[in-house]
Order: structure tokens, then sequence, then C-alpha cells
């Protein structure tokens, strides 16, 4: 990708925007965004397009000013030091590996029609929302709306999360298509979601 200003004000508007709530601007706090920007969560954006435009900001010298105006903690060139070592950390980590979930369109959803549902997994919505770092989509389930996510994982397989209409359930089937061995994709689902076994069960 070739950035031009404003998409690298933007990209540096959303790695940035929530640095105030960060403890400190030390080595520790650069290397979990580092970690975040990796694993693809909270962001949104491909960690190859935060590297652009975090080395177009460091070749100019300077953030933009609006983007300079955002932290109300940290002075500009308090940042500009933060985000070399980030640059620093992430040029390290190369070559990165695939983000532990990619979210999916939601038009995939009827490929599931025959898909197995593998685990059943025992979080609320909100729990399980965090530790995939994705938030869920709707489709018609007659007049009611059922929520559902999917998701390729880091380890190539793709699956979908299914909820229930009842918005109070806590529970939510894990459907697999594919030729992976569902126990393999049930532990590679856990790992990457960092969940307990009593919160994700085989079926």
């Amino acid at each position: 990708m070739t950035m031009d200003l404003d998409d690298t004000r933007g990209i540096m508007n959303q790695l940035l925007y929530p640095i105030d709530g960060a403890p400190d601007l030390s080595d520790a706090t650069a290397a979990r965004m580092v970690s975040n920007m990796i694993d693809g969560r909270p962001y949104s954006t491909p960690v190859a397009e935060f590297a652009e435009a975090i080395d177009l900001t460091l070749q100019a010298g300077a953030l933009h000013p609006q983007t300079a105006e955002m932290s109300h903690r940290f002075t500009e060139p308090e940042l500009l030091d933060f985000l070399r070592r980030v640059q620093h950390l992430l040029e390290e980590s190369r070559p990165w590996p695939r983000p532990k979930f990619r979210k999916l369109d939601v038009t995939e959803w009827p490929s599931f029609g025959d898909a197995t549902a593998i685990a059943q997994i025992n979080l609320p919505m909100h729990q399980l929302n965090g530790a995939v770092g994705r938030p869920f989509d709707h489709v018609p389930a007659g007049e009611a709306k059922l929520p559902v996510l999917i998701l390729e994982l880091r380890t190539g397989e793709v699956v979908a999360l299914m909820g229930s209409v009842d918005p109070r359930s806590k529970t939510f089937a894990l459907l697999h298509r594919g030729d992976t061995a569902p126990a393999d994709v049930i532990d590679h689902f856990r790992e990457l979601a960092r969940l307990d076994e009593g919160e994700i069960v085989a079926i």
C-alpha cells in the first residue's frame, strides 16, 4: 500500500487514540502495542499498514497536528520517541505472523449451512468478543436476529461462532468447515482465544 498524508494520519490516529489510557510510554507498553498490532486486536488495520504509517511519520519527523493534539498526557517528542521504539520492535518481529483471528464477511454465512458444530463455548457474548477481538454480526432467523461471527484462524481454519436468538444465552456453537480434525480446530481456537478447558467443550 502506498499511503498519502490522509492515510497516514488516519492510521496514526487509530494507533494513538487510546494512548492516554496506557500506564506510560515504557518499553513494556511499546511491546504490548506491537503484540496487539501483530495479533490484529483490537485493531482492524493490518500490521504492515501500521508499520508503513509509522515509518512515514518518523521520516517526516513530526505527527500530524490533529494526531499530536489527541494526547493530553504526552508531548509530541515523547510520542515520537515511543514510536521509534515501536518501529524497532516491529522490525525485530519480522516476518510477522498472520493475525490470530481475521474476521470474514457475514455474507459467507450461507456456506456454513452444512458445517459441523464441533464445540460449545460457555461465555457471555462480551467476554467472547474480548477473547477474539471482533464483534458479532447478526443474520435473520425468522423474526429474530441470530448472532454469528465468521473467522479465519491464524492456523488457517475457517470457523463460525453461532449464538442464540435469546440475548440472555451464554453459550455459543463453534462450527467448522474444512478437512482439519475437529479436535485440532478446537485446540487451535482454545489456544488463540486463551480459553480455559471448561469454557470450550467438544460436542
